[in-house]
């Protein structure tokens, strides 16, 4: 009985109730410590794809205005074929020819962050599960656009490029040339390769074989213009405005 009254029992109780507490203090500093390191890697993660997907949306912009120009550069030229248009100067409709030449690049639409997240597992650092849905369909919309300029790429190396090499002087009309389709702010150096004599590319307007070219090459453009890139518009406007939320509420709970 001395023995039981002679132990320390409030003494052992409080280093006990010490010891649970840092227990449980460690634990929770664990938890703290690794949810900062989860939230600051989600913060990288996200920063990144905004940064990409905005870059995306410029070159949307002008993608439309490159685009838009070669469609409205082969409707010109057929109605100068059918008449409907007066028929420009010689350097002008070479000009057009020149433009409707140009050709779409599915390489600039990959988005190298979201791609890489995907074969990394790295979506998973995202915890917003509506933003990953909208940016797996955001992928799914770049693969359709990819999908159309690949078509007009191989309309272009197949089919275009052969037929204006065999019925058109090619240095002449890359002479032509002296902006982008649609970016006027983009400069070419003009190429003179030293031909004195100047080809009629007016008579290629009257053969059916080119006006059927000019045909093809604006239901790719429309392809790229009324399918392609209103789906890409669609979900990096979505995207876009779910991460920008995502990073003002981690800034805010920070």
């Amino acid at each position: 009985m001395n023995l039981a009254r002679n132990i320390p029992w409030p003494r052992i109780l409080a280093e006990g109730a010490i010891i649970v507490v840092s227990i449980l203090l460690a634990f929770w500093i664990d938890a703290w410590w690794e949810e900062r390191q989860a939230e600051a890697s989600e913060r990288v993660v996200l920063r990144t794809l905004l940064d990409d997907l905005t870059a995306k949306r410029q070159l949307l912009t002008e993608r439309n205005r490159f685009v838009g120009a070669i469609r409205d550069s082969a409707e010109t030229l057929l109605r100068i074929s059918s008449g409907a248009q007066t028929t420009p100067a010689e350097e002008s409709i070479d000009k057009l020819i020149g433009d409707v030449w140009w050709v779409s690049n599915d390489a600039q639409w990959t988005s190298a962050p979201l791609e890489s997240l995907v074969a990394s597992g790295g979506l998973a650092l995202i915890s917003n599960p509506e933003l990953v849905q909208s940016l797996e369909s955001l992928r799914v919309a770049i693969e359709r656009v990819k999908y159309h300029s690949r078509n007009d790429q191989e309309f272009h190396n197949r089919i275009m490029t052969p037929f204006m090499i065999e019925n058109a002087d090619m240095a002449q009309i890359t002479t032509s040339m002296r902006q982008r389709p649609g970016q006027p702010e983009i400069t070419i150096a003009l190429t003179e390769y030293g031909f004195g004599t100047r080809r009629d590319h007016g008579e290629l307007l009257a053969r059916v074989p080119f006006q059927n070219l000019l045909v093809a090459k604006i239901e790719r453009c429309l392809d790229l213009l009324e399918i392609g890139h209103p789906g890409v518009e669609i979900h990096l406007t979505s995207a876009i405005g779910m991460l920008e939320a995502e990073l003002d509420g981690i800034s805010t709970v920070r």
